[in-house]
């Protein structure tokens, strides 16, 4: 007998879909904008207006589309025979680690984890202690935080003016991600990266920990996008085959087979 498998995502009908739940003719179509349906798709409430506006600038200031960031260069080379999809289904599985969304995923987990424990006690001193086992791992001690050769990430900042402009007051989890930065500034030099930012940022919007994933990858992949479009444009031949100056065989010499003997 096979296994059912039941679905709460949509159903394809006669007339109308449905989406989660929610009637894509009477309710989504025309009224529900796009960071919306990411946040039901993931099995988030719909957001308003002011929660896309937010989400949207959030993914403006993520704009780092400079080929030379490593899964970017996974996306080069994934589209480098003219192939869009896979250049950015490349930059997908580039991402899929400690350098990309997961990392937002890990971030919230870690906010969370240390907002319930400081409980009624949320003073700098319990703060830092809630830390410690977090920097006494030596590598990557804490998610989201981390620049690499600068005193901070130019996305939060830019995130930051343009929070700041607006006079959007910094949620709990975003005060929090601050408090911790700073102490992770003096422990380690690592400022948070917009890695961090998203997680403090769909935290305060109400997303859980498990839920967070997805809608960061939203957050950046305008520049993946980027690159597989220009990638597959340019097509190079230098990135299909490794030049032979840099190859080096190690192993047994050649040999000529006896049967070439004749």
């Amino acid at each position: 007998m096979s296994e059912r498998l039941p679905t709460r995502v949509g159903h394809a009908g006669h007339g109308d879909n449905r989406f989660r739940g929610h009637s894509v003719l009477d309710t989504l179509t025309g009224t529900t904008p796009y960071w919306s349906l990411i946040a039901i798709a993931v099995g988030h409430r719909a957001l308003s207006a002011d929660e896309c506006a937010l989400l949207d600038a959030l993914s403006a200031a993520g704009c780092a589309a400079d080929p030379r960031i490593w899964p970017l260069k996974a996306v080069r080379l994934g589209a480098c025979y003219g192939s869009t999809t896979a250049g950015l289904v490349a930059g997908l599985l580039a991402t899929d680690g400690v350098h990309g969304p997961r990392t937002s995923a890990a971030c919230a987990q870690v906010l969370c984890e240390v907002a319930s424990s400081l409980g009624d006690r949320d003073d700098d001193d319990a703060l830092a202690a809630a830390l410690e086992p977090h920097f006494a791992v030596r590598v990557r001690p804490i998610p989201g935080f981390g620049v690499a050769q600068r005193a901070v990430d130019e996305r939060v900042a830019a995130f930051e003016r343009y929070r700041a402009g607006c006079g959007l007051a910094p949620g709990r989890h975003w005060q929090l991600m601050r408090r911790i930065e700073a102490i992770a500034i003096r422990r380690r030099r690592t400022p948070v990266n917009i890695s961090g930012a998203a997680a403090a940022i769909l935290l305060d919007l109400g997303f859980t920990p498990a839920q967070i994933h997805l809608p960061a990858l939203f957050v950046i992949v305008q520049n993946l996008v980027a690159n597989a479009v220009e990638g597959a444009a340019q097509a190079p031949a230098s990135l299909r085959v490794l030049p032979r100056e840099h190859v080096r065989y190690v192993g047994p010499p050649p040999r000529r087979s006896p049967r070439a003997g004749g």
